[in-house]
């Protein structure tokens, strides 16, 4: 029942790592396009650091049978009056006493050792979902920076086409005596620094592809394609809900586990202080006489109190420790939850702003000087200056779409909140 329990509670875990947005829908289009769905199922069933948690699994079940198994009962042989002088010596005043005896727990020793160990069992695939956490957070990571990587391409791409643009309408400005030779070097230059910036963000996109697909174990070169977009935003919750989900923090539910092990460690202990009791059966037979007799016995430990009264405090102790490392953790991520919540309110209300007002006008400016620069009503310089305008608003909205979406993935991970349930039913399968 514990086992059930735990599993549906961290199913819910699960359920609340990676946000749901464009890239994790669709299915993938070719070989090297892949979806975030896709990226998290190839890292839970074939991450190399999650091979080891079986082996963790089976030593701590057999730490559960090893708990229920009782004391052994035991098998003694006492000789007597053998090797001495007079009618003892040799063995013929030999007492010969075969016994049998058993230990017998009263204080409920096997139940608290069985609580015990089924409790650090739970601690131990607990620590394998925060393992599996983690490691989806950082899987999400590195999707995002092959999304905004992807976008620099194509920004890139775009860049050295307008630098293009501008070079042939210098040529053909020049080449009419309309401009000095000197406006079309410039634009040759600047068409010449948009292929570098284009070649240098398809070597970073080669690396997020490489960094991604070593996740689930693959090296060399990938050649991966995110399947969509970091645009459109999705919607934020409010604050408050992010504050309720605190409760169900992964590491909050970290301190709750292993708090209830120092409790079930401290019943072992109050347990294992008890008066255990000790039965004996046997036979003695006399070899001067040839008489047999039956033999039993009992035997009890005077405990005037509790002799792991000290083991016990310990583990009570630790159960208080825990408590005031729960709280304290739980003010410091509520902290950090209202602080991320902050600072996406913010990404979100700048990206909003710079698509609704500011890149609508740049574009305009963009297309009228341009055009202007054609007939000879601006210089190069302007035109330059307003292509670097437009540009510069456009990376600046994918470094922050790109921040935003890395925020909240660590917001989701921190407060354990809305996975998609298809991955942690995936999860759960492995």
């Amino acid at each position: 029942m514990h086992h059930r329990i735990l599993r549906g509670g961290l199913a819910a875990v699960l359920g609340g790592l990676v946000l749901v947005w464009p890239l994790a829908t669709g299915a993938a289009v070719d070989s090297n396009t892949i979806d975030l769905n896709t990226v998290l199922a190839r890292v839970l069933a074939r991450n190399p650091g999650l091979d080891e948690y079986p082996y963790r699994f089976r030593a701590a079940d057999a730490a559960v049978m090893q708990a229920d198994i009782l004391p052994s009962p035991e098998l003694s042989l006492d000789v007597e009056n053998v090797a001495g002088t007079g009618r003892w010596a040799g063995t013929d005043g030999a007492e010969v006493t075969l016994a049998l005896s058993q230990v017998v727990e009263l204080g409920g020793q096997r139940d608290a050792r069985v609580d015990s160990a089924q409790r650090a069992s739970e601690l131990s695939r607990l620590d394998y979902d925060l393992a599996r956490l983690d490691l989806l957070g950082e899987a999400n990571r590195r999707y995002l920076t092959l999304a905004a990587v992807e976008r620099r391409v194509t920004l890139a791409q775009r860049t050295l086409d307008l630098a293009a643009e501008a070079e042939e309408a210098a040529r053909q400005r020049s080449a009419a005596g309309a401009a000095p030779r000197s406006e079309q070097r410039r634009l040759v230059l600047a068409r010449q620094a948009a292929e570098r910036d284009l070649q240098r963000a398809r070597t970073q996109r080669r690396a997020a592809s490489q960094r991604l697909a070593a996740l689930w174990g693959e090296t060399g070169e990938q050649g991966l394609r995110a399947a969509g977009d970091l645009l459109p935003l999705p919607e934020l919750p409010a604050l408050a809900q992010w504050r309720e989900r605190l409760n169900e923090a992964p590491r909050l539910r970290e301190f709750a586990s292993r708090a209830r092990l120092a409790q079930s460690q401290a019943r072992l202990a109050e347990a294992n202080g008890s008066r255990d009791v000790r039965f004996s059966i046997g036979a003695r037979h006399d070899e001067a006489s040839g008489d047999q007799a039956a033999v039993l016995g009992f035997s009890m430990p005077l405990n005037l109190s509790n002799p792991n009264r000290g083991n016990q405090a310990r583990r009570l102790a630790e159960v208080d420790a825990l408590q005031a490392r729960r709280n304290a953790a739980r003010i410091e991520l509520l902290a950090l939850v209202e602080g991320l919540y902050l600072t996406l309110r913010q990404r979100r209300d700048e990206i909003i702003a710079i698509q609704d007002q500011s890149l609508p006008e740049a574009r305009r400016l963009y297309d009228e000087i341009q055009a202007g620069y054609r007939r000879g009503r601006y210089s190069v310089l302007d035109l330059i200056d307003a292509a670097g305008s437009r540009l510069a608003l456009e990376r600046r909205i994918t470094d922050l779409a790109e921040e935003f979406h890395q925020q909240r993935n660590e917001l989701e991970r921190l407060t354990g909140a809305s996975m998609a349930a298809d991955v942690s039913a995936r999860g759960d399968s492995q």
